[in-house]
């Protein structure tokens, strides 16, 4: 599980979360593009899924934007022939007004429930000064 802050210009614009779900894609999952047109060999070879979920604090982002943030988790990932990507951009503007300044591990709960993970930040008890923050321009 890797949560990324996306910033431009020293203004938050959302979080991206990568999350290695170990697992090959579900029955819904193979309902989504371009799942449901390949074969069902090349189905078969898809042994791990990985969700990449951009959440966005407004939807005043242009498509070219999104595509960015894609494109930025895209580069984070370790491209494997034998994985499935999903990418969701999620807006929900309540969530960052209610964000407090520097979140605990309670609001990166509520991010990853928000993007309907089922990774729970209690079963991995750490202290918040021991997460790594790492920057990039």
């Amino acid at each position: 599980m890797e949560i990324y802050m996306l910033y431009n210009d020293n203004v938050s614009m959302g979080y991206l979360i990568i999350e290695d779900l170990r697992r090959p894609l579900n029955e819904n999952e193979l309902q989504l593009l371009p799942f449901r047109t390949m074969d069902e060999e090349d189905i078969d070879d898809i042994k791990n899924t990985i969700k990449i979920d951009i959440v966005l604090d407004g939807d005043d982002y242009s498509s070219e934007e999104r595509g960015i943030f894609e494109e930025f988790a895209m580069d984070l990932v370790d491209g494997k022939p034998h994985c499935a990507y999903l990418c969701k951009t999620h807006v929900n503007e309540k969530f960052f007004y209610e964000l407090p300044v520097v979140p605990g591990p309670a609001d990166y709960q509520k991010l990853l429930e928000l993007v309907k993970s089922g990774f729970n930040i209690s079963d991995h008890i750490f202290e918040h000064e021991h997460l790594m923050h790492l920057s990039q321009d």
